[in-house]
């Protein structure tokens, strides 16, 4: 098990969210975070990743760690679907948060619809951004960034894209999260199609030092 190029394929979340892990301690670097999360915690980190999710329907969305580990997993259905309906299509946001997603989400997903339907499937047109000219000053800029949706045989896919992606804790509510907004958008689908796979492309994927001794556990490889 090497994933040569950091190239992650699995068929649900949790499969691919253990492998990311494994492949992160192996071909990761290791550098101490000086402007952003965490700052003055040290980060491994794979300088790209590819992930493919092929069935990420898979219920549950939420992965599973085992009772012997001692500690309970990053996330769970309740929290991927509070996720998805507040900060991915929901457009409200705390006097604390400089955005949220779904401000950004959330207008552009009938138009992403209406070009799917338009073209019965054959466009690549439908893609969602995440951000505008002006997130590059802010303090903590959004890490996701592009969401597209294309039909491949027959199948609704969903390719997204991170700046910088939690590991640990962000993946596995992240793409629980995006898995049902993919659902969202297959269900105000007039032509014939079927769930597909999601692809999850990274150049910052992640574990944070405070979680080395979580993935430790969960892991033959140990990050020193």
């Amino acid at each position: 098990m090497i994933f040569e190029h950091n190239y992650i394929e699995g068929r649900t979340i949790e499969d691919v969210w253990r492998d990311a892990m494994w492949c992160c301690v192996r071909n990761g670097y290791a550098y101490r975070v000086e402007v952003g999360s965490y700052e003055g915690q040290l980060r491994k980190q794979m300088d790209y990743a590819v992930l493919r999710i092929l069935e990420p329907f898979t219920r549950p969305l939420s992965v599973q760690t085992p009772e012997a580990c001692g500690f309970s997993a990053p996330t769970s259905e309740e929290k991927i679907w509070s996720y998805f309906s507040h900060y991915i299509v929901g457009t409200g946001k705390s006097s604390n948060e400089d955005y949220t997603y779904g401000e950004f989400i959330a207008p552009q997903i009938p138009r992403a619809v209406e070009l799917l339907n338009n073209a019965a499937g054959n466009t690549n047109q439908a893609c969602i951004q995440i951000g505008n000219e002006n997130s590059i000053n802010l303090n903590d800029p959004p890490c996701l960034r592009v969401i597209t949706f294309k039909v491949v045989n027959g199948l609704l896919q969903m390719s997204v894209f991170f700046r910088s992606w939690d590991l640990f804790a962000g993946l596995p509510e992240n793409l629980g999260g995006l898995q049902l907004l993919k659902e969202y958008v297959l269900a105000q689908l007039t032509f014939p199609v079927q769930d597909g796979p999601i692809v999850a492309y990274s150049d910052g994927l992640h574990i944070y030092e405070q979680y080395f001794s979580l993935v430790n556990a969960l892991n033959i490889d140990k990050i020193d």
